[in-house]
């Protein structure tokens, strides 16, 4: 069932506003991941282990959950336009500092300086599309914005791989220009945030007068009390939590990973980043495609999907099984991420959901660090990468078992996201 056919103003507004926020997404997920890269020629510089590379990658969703109402509560103050720039220059810096970081310590830092940084980011954007577009309409949007994901996989990977290869220009090495090359687009667009957002509709030179009352209008009649409270909707956001626990785990331990394994398979440092680019490439396509779904039947078979894919990789002997199992992989994952928060945020509506979407993106985090830790940790112990596939693989298993006994109870068309 295709979505419904957006009004001219609205078209008008998510072309001004969505592909610049999806670039500043694109950034700020470069600037998380590309130690995935880094980490190639970084570790064996620095003398750090697969554990310590799994903890350090995963440090930073553990400050970015532990900031993230912090930053929240600096947001309603200063605003979403002001607050997003301030952030993108501070970890723009961060990251870019991270290239003269010297040991285990400094390198664990830097990452958990830069979970901080970007803990308000997202949040950020999410409450900013809440100025300028109805329920109706976030959902389709949202999937839209988070295809900056696997784009940004698809358009660094390569990238990443290339700097990589400017060892040694000026007495540095890759992994540093790396930091620095990725680090620095942050600032720049920071700084043009600053100047080239609008507060809100109110503000926006590029609205006409009737067009801004004709939003706050429709915004205004968007506006509805909740339909179920909180307390009895208990079970299915802490079953939502475990869920999405188990999809991060999965998501960031392909992220971080992909990289190391596809080269014990035999892949070069840069032919590794062409690889990743088709891994992700096919898994925007399977975002894209699940953006204009609107039931959730399909999301326990995504999750199955993606375990298939994780089993086939932990069995790979070869760079393009391991291609191969890894695309199906990043397909299930990607594909069932806008459904899940479809299904996620059906239940409740204003504050009530925007406290549990909280819970659920907070608990997440937690998965995050759990995923690439639990790989580095599981290598170190086994000397082999398939033991943390093999476990991540069962994480996806479960987490397929309990969308199915969540969604089997809900209705097969998908309300809209809820703020």
């Amino acid at each position: 069932m295709s979505p419904e056919p957006m009004s001219p103003l609205y078209r008008k507004i998510a072309w001004r506003l969505v592909p610049f926020l999806m670039l500043l997404y694109m950034v700020a997920f470069l600037d998380r991941v590309n130690i995935s890269f880094a980490a190639l020629t970084m570790n064996r510089d620095l003398g750090i282990s697969e554990s310590v590379y799994g903890f350090a990658a995963g440090v930073f969703f553990l400050s970015y959950c532990l900031f993230e109402v912090p930053a929240n509560l600096v947001l309603a103050r200063l605003g979403a336009r002001r607050w997003l720039a301030i952030l993108m220059v501070i970890w723009g810096i961060i990251s870019m500092a991270t290239a003269f970081v010297h040991s285990e310590g400094t390198y664990v830092g830097a990452r958990f300086l830069l979970g901080i940084a970007e803990s308000g980011f997202y949040p950020g954007v999410i409450y900013y599309f809440t100025f300028w577009l109805p329920r109706t309409l976030r959902t389709r949007i949202l999937a839209i914005f988070l295809l900056a994901v696997p784009l940004c996989n698809s358009i660094g990977s390569p990238i990443s791989a290339h700097i990589l290869q400017l060892n040694n220009l000026s007495g540095l090495r890759g992994w540093q220009w790396l930091f620095l090359m990725e680090g620095a687009p942050a600032v720049i667009l920071g700084v043009a945030a600053w100047f080239l957002l609008a507060d809100g509709p109110w503000s926006a030179a590029w609205l006409s007068r009737e067009e801004r009352e004709e939003l706050k209008t429709q915004l205004n009649q968007d506006e509805r009390p909740a339909t179920e409270e909180t307390g009895k909707q208990g079970p299915h956001i802490a079953r939502d939590c475990v869920i999405y626990f188990l999809w991060s785990g999965g998501n960031y331990g392909l992220t971080f990973w992909l990289p190391k394994v596809l080269v014990v398979a035999g892949a070069s440092n840069l032919s590794t980043g062409w690889w990743a680019t088709a891994t992700f490439g096919l898994g925007a396509l399977a975002m894209l495609w699940a953006s204009r779904r609107r039931g959730f039947r399909a999301l326990p078979f995504l999750f199955l999907a993606a375990t298939m894919g994780f089993v086939g990789a932990a069995l790979a002997h070869s760079v393009l099984a391991a291609v191969a199992s890894f695309s199906l992989a990043a397909m299930g994952l990607l594909a069932a991420l806008p459904i899940f928060w479809s299904l996620a945020s059906s239940r409740l509506t204003g504050k009530a959901a925007g406290a549990a979407i909280a819970l659920v993106n907070s608990v997440g985090a937690v998965g995050a660090f759990a995923g690439p830790f639990a790989m580095g940790w599981l290598h170190d112990v086994t000397h082999h990468y398939s033991a943390g596939l093999w476990a991540i693989a069962g994480g996806m298993a479960l987490g397929g078992w309990l969308v199915y006994s969540e969604s089997a109870k809900r209705p097969s068309v998908v309300p809209q996201v809820a703020d």
